[in-house]
């Protein structure tokens, strides 16, 4: 009776685990950084046709996400990056399956100031106008008194 249980068992088991172990997954993942653009690259095994990628800032928080075909059991794309920071690339079959990563830094993006200086001639121009307008008020005057 155990044998034939264990038989039954065994005949169930056997499509998934065959079928795990033949399931389309990414092998590896590799990514680099080319001043704000991620490229990233990976192999997979299994015959997987799509996979889908996700980049994550520092943060674990997913800022953005893309899925690219196979071919011959390798993939390729980018993502940009918006501001400084560590970043990790992860990616897995399109049907799911492990998921593999890759991180980055980028650091080439200028700072941008918080408040930028805006007007600084303005002061300048300013006194020109000023000026400009005694100027305009003192000729009046004195043409309104010449015709007096």
């Amino acid at each position: 009776m155990k044998k034939l249980g264990l038989l039954i068992i065994g005949l169930f088991l056997f499509p998934v685990i065959a079928n795990a172990a033949v399931s389309p997954d990414v092998e590896s993942v590799t990514a680099t950084a080319d001043g704000t653009t991620i490229n990233y690259s990976g192999t997979t095994v299994g015959g997987s046709t799509a996979v889908k990628c996700k980049l994550y800032n520092s943060n674990d928080e997913e800022l953005d996400d893309f899925s690219t075909s196979v071919d011959e059991d390798a993939f390729s794309g980018n993502f940009t990056a918006d501001s400084n920071g560590e970043y990790e690339v992860r990616c897995a079959n399109y049907e799911g399956g492990i998921v593999k990563g890759a991180t980055v830094t980028i650091d080439t993006i200028a700072e941008a100031q918080s408040n930028p200086p805006t007007g600084d001639s303005i002061y300048t121009y300013g006194i020109i106008a000023g000026i400009a307008l005694i100027g305009i008020g003192i000729v009046v005057v004195i043409l309104t008194k010449k015709k007096k």
